[in-house]
């Protein structure tokens, strides 16, 4: 979910040290951003890219710079957020309860993302009504 919705389409810092990358010198202190949108959706990692698709990571694990919703690396010691696994928890929890737990209906409304609104979220925001206890 969080590859195929982030909630920043991208994010900046400055660069620690001094380094090159693909031909381009970057200064200690440079401001460079990273395309989390474009990273998580990029052909060359992804198959079918633009499919929401959560069954991809049924049987993998996934390392810490392949998936990018909230920064990359290990969260202890990089950018990576340091609540991504609550989140990640969070998320499970709302899916079961979306998949299994309840019944309700999604009216018309209007789901696309902005992506230069921070955070990026659905236009409509995202609308359930007739809920009620799946049992």
């Amino acid at each position: 979910m969080r590859r195929f919705y982030p909630f920043f389409p991208l994010v900046g810092g400055r660069a620690l040290r001094d380094f090159e990358w693909r031909g381009h010198c970057f200064a200690r202190g440079t401001w460079v951003m990273l395309d989390l949108h474009g990273t998580d959706h990029d052909p060359r990692l992804w198959e079918r890219p633009a499919t929401f698709w959560p069954e991809r990571f049924r049987d993998r694990a996934v390392g810490p710079f392949e998936l990018v919703p909230q920064g990359g690396g290990e969260h202890h010691v990089s950018h990576r957020c340091a609540g991504e696994s609550i989140t990640v928890a969070l998320v499970k929890r709302a899916v079961r309860l979306l998949t299994r737990e309840m019944r309700y209906t999604v009216p018309p409304q209007d789901l696309r993302l902005d992506m230069r609104r921070m955070p990026a979220r659905p236009r409509s925001g995202f609308v359930i009504a007739d809920v009620a206890p799946a049992h």
